[in-house]
């Protein structure tokens, strides 16, 4: 298990297989567990145990790498974007001392991030690499590792805690606010991935829990981005520049980031283009290199141009920044941890049924299995079977009482056996016919039983993907991973197979007691008298049996999920967890939960043997009162040779018959309980409609001009939540681009969970074309082409080719893939056709963060819809590409209407209106250059940049110029 659970994220899904392997053979023997367990952990320690090769030289307190080479893969065919052959990153040089602050910077998929992971040992190097570090690594990564656990947790990630240096580090990464909004403080739980969390104050959190380790060397994967200009820059100061309290005065320092404008604070830069090392040295330096390669000579020129110089503008905004950011840092994050009640809705408690299986569950795989016609198929077929297979045993019975004289059956004179050989034969066919009758019978009763069992664990399965799919965000905010994982893995298993086999055999056990009850009294009436209270014993011992027996399964299911969400928290964070050295930690809190589910097995197991004695014991005393009645009173019965083996041979059955039958009915009953656990999935909450009917149809061209109005929107995420939105209202023209503000928190990306009805509004009205959003279908919102697009803060790729990413329903040609593709930069030359056929892994794993947000921003080119939200969508693009993407927005997208949520000013500076959103209000509505003299909160937000404030007021006032004077032509033209 210690080898499983610090795994490689490229193989989650084999991961989760094997361990559901492990865990799902609960019909097998002993030793075909053990084989089981051998054969799934076998390709598991393969694939997933990372061998750390120790390259730590401790040498003058420098941390250097020499003459590196970096590759994701050793097959070139899974070396993702690389054109360099295997190796993505070469020729990289670096030397860091403690103290000083090494910056990595370049175009989006050059190569940072693999530089970061090369150092950390996440991917492969060169034979040639040198590599010299001491000490402690710790890192953030470009995607924020949060725990299913408290703030304080996340921070101290297993390290102990130290009250002076915690509250240094919240301080210094502009925490202390949030963390005062709290209800239990930082002791409160921030849920899975941390829910309840804006990607700010995740970042946020990433980078305390780098600071507080102390390390000596501390890694940072563009952690910046996520943050507001003001924010990044007091955080940046705050840990690289606070003189006298340096918090990472010790430590060699690695910094990728987008944020080119804290270049010239920095110690040493290096420039990374296209997998290379044009430049790598300090700023000085960096201003008077002549470069020649184009793409180089654009990145340092890029780079250039964004860095500004500080002067007396930064020295007048630090008091103010310091101000805004406490007084502004509030939003529904802060509301909602205020309610007392948070900490307990942020997560759903996994309930269980307790006692005996219901009755409903039971029927319910009947029903999808195929109803009445499979149920009396059922019964059709083994009455028949036990018909047949009775006929055999009394046929044979039968066979030996006529040795010496006729037997007459089936209206036919069989001659005795004593006649010779010959006389055999009638007895051997008739045998045979009835032995080949009963193995028909029997054969298609396990069909039709399997068939059932599959045809009912299809059904569920698809009902219980439908109701999750179609459940709202709530429910998955809400619903640990571990717990779905369990459904559609565990619980889906034993639908497929333990349940198909336990169902049968509780049939077949039910058959054979039945049988053998009535052979036994149809030879023997007098078994009657032991029969019954026997047969009451049993009862007893298997109601209280089946009690316990179902509540151990459910605890075992129970206990299980926590697991599966431990294994996928694992995964997640792998990098982070082996960098760190928590790998013991995270182990034992592992086994804690691997204990906890061994010991409702172990339970399970122990309730079984107590259930065999006393079922072994009833078994002895009916052979033992069938033997006596034999015995005793064989003279009154006269029973021939025949029947009394018959009787003693059923008595003997009937024991074996009833312990199977009580064993398999709980065995059943375990099994059924994960029909109860798939069923109440099927009662998630859903959202509306996908598609209406009637009144609500809307005509197929809307929208037409993708004019977006807002009316006194209130929206809360859950109930007893405060509101996210309250009473907003705006209106945005057809075709103005629109640019949305606030700090962190301030309820922006709600936004776009209001305008897809991700979640429904309390109250209020948005209309697109002057048309309810309210009153249409999903499908209309979500899925019309040419309609409303989105591009999310975390873009997601599904695993496929980049041709199904970017076009799943095979709408555009490859001509205009390409297109969309060259607009966003990410054709690169020599690339054709055969580009579009390459492999993307699930989630976009082979591609970076930004290179994402590329490919999803190519998608919406190739949709070309009305309307079309960006919610942060280059905060992990470098600036020069950012640019480059604002041009292409204001041509590709001249008729759209653009909303755009940045944290990046420069980049919606030139737009027509401005929304400045503070605790879920509208703050502010107007066009740049008018906020600018409101001296408002936007005032506030563009003087917290500090030395770029002056540019952005700049940048304003001529983007108003030059849109006055197109005006005023278009006038003059009409």
């Amino acid at each position: 298990l210690s080898k499983i659970l610090v795994v490689d994220e490229k193989k989650e899904e084999d991961c989760i297989n094997g361990f559901d392997r492990i865990n799902c053979e609960t019909s097998s023997t002993s030793e075909e567990r053990n084989s089981s367990y051998g054969d799934s952990v076998s390709p598991l320690d393969r694939h997933f145990f990372v061998d750390k090769d120790p390259l730590l030289v401790v040498k003058d307190g420098v941390f250097r790498i020499g003459n590196a080479s970096t590759s994701w893969e050793d097959d070139e065919k899974s070396c993702g974007l690389g054109s360099h052959g295997c190796y993505t990153v070469r020729g990289v040089n670096m030397s860091v001392r403690p103290g000083e602050i090494l910056a990595i910077v370049g175009p989006v998929g050059s190569g940072k991030s693999t530089i970061i992971n090369a150092i950390i040992g996440e991917v492969s190097v060169s034979p040639s690499t040198t590599m010299e570090r001491r000490g402690k690594v710790a890192y953030a990564s470009q995607v924020a590792f949060i725990l299913n656990s408290t703030v304080r947790e996340n921070i101290l990630f297993g390290s102990d805690f130290d009250a002076a240096r915690y509250n240094q580090v919240l301080d210094a990464c502009c925490l202390r606010e949030d963390i005062k909004q709290l209800s239990n403080g930082d002791l409160t739980e921030i849920g899975e991935r941390g829910v309840t969390l804006s990607g700010g104050q995740k970042q946020r959190v990433s980078l305390a829990r780098v600071v507080y380790s102390n390390p000596d060397i501390a890694l940072f994967d563009d952690p910046l981005s996520a943050l507001d200009a003001g924010t990044a820059r007091m955080v940046f100061e705050r840990l690289f520049e606070q003189s006298g309290n340096k918090l990472l005065a010790n430590t060699a320092t690695v910094l990728v980031t987008h944020a080119s404008h804290f270049l010239n604070r920095v110690d040493e830069i290096m420039v990374v283009v296209d997998g290379s090392i044009p430049f790598c040295g300090n700023w000085d330096k960096l201003m008077e290199v002549v470069e020649e390669d184009p793409k180089a000579k654009l990145a340092i020129d890029s780079i250039r141009t964004a860095v500004q110089e500080d002067g007396s503008e930064q020295e007048n905004n630090d008091g103010l920044n310091h101000s805004v950011l406490k007084n502004t840092q509030v939003d529904v994050f802060k509301k909602m941890m205020m309610n007392e009640n948070v900490a307990e809705a942020l997560m759903t408690r996994e309930t269980r049924e307790h006692g005996l299986t219901r009755i409903w569950a039971w029927l319910l795989w009947y029903q999808q299995g195929g109803g009445t016609s499979f149920t009396l198929g059922i019964l059709f077929l083994f009455v028949f079977e036990k018909l047949f297979y009775f006929g055999t045993e009394w046929w044979i019975a039968a066979w030996t009482h006529g040795y010496s004289q006729p037997t007459y059956a089936f209206g036919i004179t069989f001659p005795p056996q004593s006649d010779g050989i010959q006389a055999q034969y009638g007895y051997l066919l008739v045998y045979a016919i009835l032995l080949v009758l009963a193995f028909i019978c029997a054969f298609a009763r396990t069909i039709w039983i399997v068939r059932g069992g599959i045809r009912c664990s299809k059904n569920l399965y698809e009902e219980m993907t439908h109701y999750v799919l179609h459940a709202p965000m709530s429910f998955f905010e809400t619903t640990p991973m571990g717990r779905l994982l369990n459904r559609f893995t565990y619980d889906a298993e034993i639908l497929d197979v333990t349940l198909v086999w336990s169902m049968s055999m509780l049939l077949i056990a039910l058959s054979w007691f039945l049988t053998a009850l009535v052979v036994m009294l149809v030879i023997l009436p007098w078994m009657i008298i032991v029969m019954l209270p026997v047969t009451f014993f049993y009862w007893l011992i298997q109601i209280h049996y089946r009690k316990s027996g179902a509540d151990l399964h459910r605890l075992d299911a129970l206990s299980r999920s926590p697991l599966q969400a431990m294994l996928s928290e694992g995964i997640e964070g792998a990098a982070t967890i082996r960098t760190f050295n928590k790998e013991d930690n995270f182990i034992r809190r592992f086994h804690g939960f691997a204990d906890r589910n061994t010991t409702a097995q172990m339970h399970f197991l122990s309730a079984q043997r107590w259930l065999g004695i006393r079922i072994e014991l009833l078994g002895a005393v009916i052979v033992f009162v069938a033997s006596i009645l034999v015995i005793s009173f064989n003279g009154t019965l006269a029973l021939g040779a025949g029947l009394v083996a018959l009787l003693i041979r059923w008595s003997s059955g009937l024991t074996v018959s009833l312990s199977f039958l009580v064993d398999n009915c709980a065995e059943a009953e375990g099994a059924v309980t994960a029909i109860e656990r798939i069923s109440r999935m099927t009662q998630t909450p859903q959202e509306p409609g996908f598609n209406k009917k009637g009144d609500s149809v809307v005509d197929p061209s809307w929208p037409m001009e993708g004019e977006l109005e807002f009316r006194d929107v209130k929206m809360r995420y859950r109930p007893r939540l405060p509101l996210a939105l309250d009473g907003l209202s705006f209106r945005v023209e057809a075709g103005q681009h629109c640019g949305v503000v606030g700090r962190t928190g301030a309820g922006k990306s709600t936004l776009a969970t209001a305008l897809f009805r991700l979640v429904e509004i309390e109250s209020g009205k948005i209309t697109v074309d002057n048309v309810d959003l309210s009153k249409l279908g999903l499908s209309d919102i979500r899925g019309r082409p040419n309609g409303i697009a989105i591009i999310p803060q975390d873009p997601f790729l599904f695993a496929g080719t980049l041709r199904e990413c970017l076009d799943p329903f095979g709408i555009s040609s490859d001509e205009k893939l390409l297109d969309a593709l060259a607009s966003v930069r990410m054709l690169g030359t020599g690339r054709g056709m055969e580009y579009l056929d390459s492999r993307v892994e699930e989630g976009g794993a082979n591609y970076s963060v930004g290179e994402r947000s590329l490919l999803v921003l190519a998608r919406a080119i190739l949709a070309k819809p009305k309307l079309l939200l960006m919610d942060e969508a280059t905060a992990n693009i470098d600036g020069e590409t950012d640019s480059f993407i604002q041009k292409m927005l204001r041509t590709r997208f001249q008729s759209t209407t653009l909303l755009t949520i940045a944290h990046r000013l420069d980049t919606i500076m030139d737009y027509d209106k401005i929304i400045v959103m503070a605790d879920g209000k509208l703050a502010e509505f107007g066009s740049p250059v008018e906020l600018i003299e409101e001296n408002g909160l936007f005032r506030e937000l563009v003087d917290a940049t500090g030395e770029g404030a002056s540019s952005l007021i700049q940048m304003a006032r001529s983007a108003a110029e030059e849109k006055e004077h197109e005006r005023r032509n278009s006038a003059l033209f009409d």
